[in-house]
């Protein structure tokens, strides 16, 4: 009995998906781990006044950058998968070339974005402060986002898992550790948004070099020099129709976490707005580790329906969702169990008004699981304007309910208007796939 799990046990390991899950949730768990100790550090230097501010930036920064960037990488992901297998050359550096392409354009238009940044804050939060913060954010990343989005995009089409957490570590690493160290020699509120920055400018120059390195090892990806002389020649329209839509839902679930923030903040001191978020990012923190699953699953959804095999893509997802919907609710629970002890060791006394809101996001945590191959999904079968129907139904309903529930009772009211758009989002969505995939099996 003891020998057949262990033969078990390892039959699994050396399934390359189980260890490349593996890898990423090592990776995961350290960056999560690294961003938690970070947010600690800084809200009990900055406290919760000015930690408020903090977290607006990101959020304002977060929101502008949201409305005007067209995110393309989920849709190179996609096509560059199957033209690594089949070795075509020609197709990869086509799709490269509209990757830079829309990335350089999108660059600019995160420029305007940095220039109305102040003037939004005004409007909303009856200062520049918020908004002069978010445009450093802004320009940070558009300056680190540039290599580092090619290089990610090729290390996780090569296989190089291993590399790819690296360097998602190290991005998360340098930013955090300046912030970290201007607080510290007093700077506030300015030099942890100026750290982040200088963060940013260092992964520019590693990933720079990161991407010449995987152009030298691996010559079926093309050199900048030979992109730019691509681009005149390549239309971007037929990658832009394919990634404006995957563009479009990504940048949707990024206001899921974005709007409670922005929204919170136009009723609600800081001070509140800094209990709310560190109870949403503690529970975020307690299920990041389902998230190297959805990382991989949009590489390994196109292959099973590249292989023409709809029961297999149906049977997969659907265990892999319900499996992932169990234990969030797990880590969700044990969450909750050890809250209390956890906000007072590390935050202190001040921020023990966090605990309610921790509580109160039990239902949250838990239908995260739910969602881990739902974007994937959308985007291996083709249906990704489905999802954006459906995420802008949630999102209209959701806004509108937390406007009303917010004026009246503040973060309560977040809190039930974010359960309600995950709830609804998610299990919407999931039984349209399932049927979406079901009528697949008998097509064929």
């Amino acid at each position: 009995m003891i020998s057949s799990f262990k033969d078990k046990i390892f039959s699994y390991w050396n399934h390359n998906f189980i260890r490349n899950v593996a890898t990423l949730q090592v990776g995961d768990f350290a960056g999560n781990i690294t961003q938690a100790l970070v947010a600690v550090l800084l809200a009990r230097m900055l406290q919760p006044e000015l930690y408020g501010i903090y977290i607006l930036a990101f959020g304002l920064a977060g929101l502008i950058g949201g409305f005007l960037n067209i995110n393309s990488s989920g849709a190179a992901l996609t096509l560059l998968g199957g033209h690594y297998i089949r070795r075509n050359r020609e197709d990869i550096k086509s799709v490269m070339t509209s990757f830079v392409k829309i990335s350089v354009i999108v660059s600019f238009i995160l420029f305007v974005g940095m220039i109305v940044s102040p003037f939004v804050s005004k409007n909303l939060y009856g200062n520049y402060t918020v908004g002069f913060l978010a445009s450093i954010l802004i320009l940070g990343s558009i300056i680190s986002n540039f290599f580092y989005s090619y290089s990610m995009v090729a290390l996780q089409v090569i296989g190089e898992i291993k590399k790819m957490t690296i360097v998602g570590l190290l991005n998360q690493l340098f930013k955090s550790l300046f912030s970290v160290i201007f607080v510290f020699i007093g700077l506030g509120v300015w030099g942890a948004i100026s750290g982040h920055f200088i963060g940013s400018i260092i992964i520019f120059a590693i990933t720079f070099f990161i991407w010449k390195r995987i152009v030298r090892s691996e010559n079926i990806f093309p050199s900048i020099r030979e992109i730019l002389g691509n681009f005149r020649k390549v239309k971007m329209r037929d990658f832009l129709k394919f990634s404006i839509w995957i563009s479009l839902d990504k940048n949707l679930s990024n206001l899921f976490n974005i709007l409670p923030i922005v929204i919170t903040g136009i009723f609600v001191a800081t001070s509140e707005i800094t209990f709310f978020k560190l109870a949403f990012a503690y529970i975020n923190l307690a299920v990041s580790f389902i998230g190297a699953i959805g990382t991989l699953l949009n590489v390994e959804f196109p292959k099973i329906k590249a292989g023409d095999n709809p029961e297999k893509l149906k049977r997969n997802f659907t265990k892999i969702s319900l499996y992932s919907l169990g234990i969030t609710t797990l880590l969700t629970a044990g969450a909750l169990i050890v809250a209390p002890l956890a906000f007072r060791i590390f935050y202190g006394e001040n921020f023990i008004p966090s605990i309610k809101y921790v509580f109160a996001l039990f239902v949250y945590g838990s239908i995260m699981g739910l969602g881990v191959g739902l974007g994937p999904m959308w985007r291996a079968i083709n249906k990704v304007k489905i999802s954006i129907m459906i995420n802008l139904i949630s999102l209209s309903i959701g806004v509108l309910l937390g406007f009303y529930l917010i004026s009246d009772y503040g973060v309560w009211g977040t809190v039930i208007m974010i359960t309600f758009w995950y709830s609804f989002s998610h299990i919407v969505s999931f039984v349209y796939l399932r049927r979406e995939l079901s009528g697949m099996i008998i097509s064929k």
